[in-house]
């Protein structure tokens, strides 16, 4: 223990007892009383106001109420640092709590308590927590599966660099050297985290939290919804007051922007009957068309369509699977293998001209939108390609994927 450490540990003792006798402080601090005597004169001669007195009753004390002054804290910020520790999560702050409740001589006020843990979970979430604050903290290399929003599961080897709350949830920022970048990952989509016996060094600087890291923002869409009245608390729970409307008649208004993908429409579903997607009339379609599909297959009725439709396109009138053969006169962008038409928006170059590569999800201002793997791109669109074409599954969409696009220009090597 340093000299500072010893003294600081000295103050502790007596503000937590009151008095103690030279021999019971060297006793605690195992050191010789001869020691404690002269850290008591070094504490007094830096302005502390220790003091010693002789005879019965006598000993090692401080003056009442002066370390409170010196801590130069109002009663208002005492009480809000101790309430920033007690709502660390699982306990971290208890120690600390104590000791500054003993240096302010005030019991914490317990009408606060942070659980991480969620419902029916037990302990696995604050044990999760533990170990991913660990990681940071330690700067270990960690690896785990993440279940991502478009529907893979996928191992990962990641540098931690932060814990994050944002809206409803917790996320782990982390530098991704496979994919050479920050990514953002939902706690509760990390599966087996576990150390891999690797530390680094490297300083981490990851940007501020936007849309989650494995969602590239190439699709976002302004959407504008109407929910009813029952909802209200959900939509408060859920989006900031400034996104929110009141009608007349209770329903509710939500203007936001959302990155379309299958995320998206789970959510959107989640709502029931009670959410109306008002615009775009894309997004509105889908949502109609995924509704009844879910329609059909509760119930026993002959003939149910086995595909969600992409109202967009014409419905096919055969049921072979389309390939990218039937395209090759067609030109698409070079990141997402989408068609670029006459009507289809191009990206931009870094000078504002129209790209002749790329659409306007994938690139703009001679940059691309997201950072991204060729593998992460074809898990994103393969829902859309196979919306798009009746008769194909994802995992087709995938295949066929799997041979187009390192054909295209950001994916060749």
């Amino acid at each position: 223990m340093s000299v500072v450490s010893r003294q600081f540990q000295m103050v502790y003792l007596l503000l937590e007892r009151g008095r103690m006798t030279a021999a019971e402080l060297a006793q605690r601090l195992e050191v010789s009383q001869r020691t404690v005597l002269r850290d008591v004169d070094a504490l007094s001669a830096a302005g502390v106001p220790v003091y010693t007195a002789q005879g019965a009753g006598g000993g090692v004390a401080l003056l009442p109420g002066h370390v409170l002054d010196k801590a130069a804290l109002s009663d208002e910020e005492q009480r809000q640092l101790l309430l920033a520790l007690q709502s660390l999560p699982g306990g971290e702050g208890d120690q600390a709590l104590t000791k500054l409740s003993a240096l302010f001589r005030r019991e914490p006020e317990d009408w606060l308590q942070v659980n991480l843990s969620r419902w029916g979970a037990g302990t696995a979430d604050s044990y999760k927590f533990q170990l991913l604050k660990r990681a940071v903290l330690e700067r270990r290399v960690l690896r785990f599966d993440y279940a991502s929003s478009y529907g893979s599961t996928r191992p990962r080897r990641v540098l931690p660099a932060r814990l994050v709350f944002k809206g409803q949830g917790w996320y782990l920022q982390a530098y991704d050297p496979e994919r050479e970048g920050y990514r953002t990952f939902r706690l509760s989509r990390i599966l087996s985290p576990e150390f891999t016996g690797e530390g680094f060094h490297q300083p981490l600087n990851p940007p501020e939290v936007d849309y989650s890291g494995e969602i590239p923002p190439l699709f976002r869409v302004s959407v504008r919804l109407r929910f009813a009245r029952c909802m209200a608390y959900r939509v408060y729970d859920e989006f900031d007051q400034s996104c929110v409307s009141v009608q007349p008649d209770g329903s509710l208004i939500v203007e936001t922007v959302f990155p379309e993908d299958q995320w998206l429409y789970g959510y959107l579903l989640s709502f029931g009957a009670a959410v109306e997607v008002l615009s775009p009339d894309t997004l509105r379609r889908r949502l109609a068309a995924l509704g009844r599909e879910i329609y059909f297959a509760h119930t026993s009725e002959p003939d149910t369509p086995c595909q969600v439709l992409d109202d967009t396109m014409e419905p096919s009138q055969t049921e072979e699977v389309p390939t990218m053969e039937q395209y090759k006169d067609m030109k698409f962008c070079q990141s997402c293998g989408m068609p670029l038409g006459p009507d289809t928006a191009h990206g931009t170059e870094a000078d504002g001209s129209p790209s002749a590569d790329y659409c306007s999800y994938c690139y703009k201002d001679g940059k691309f939108a997201g950072e991204m793997t060729m593998d992460e791109m074809i898990d994103f669109c393969a829902p859309m390609m196979a919306q798009a074409n009746p008769g194909m599954t994802q995992e087709q969409a995938k295949a066929q994927m799997h041979q187009f696009f390192p054909m295209l220009k950001r994916w060749k090597r």
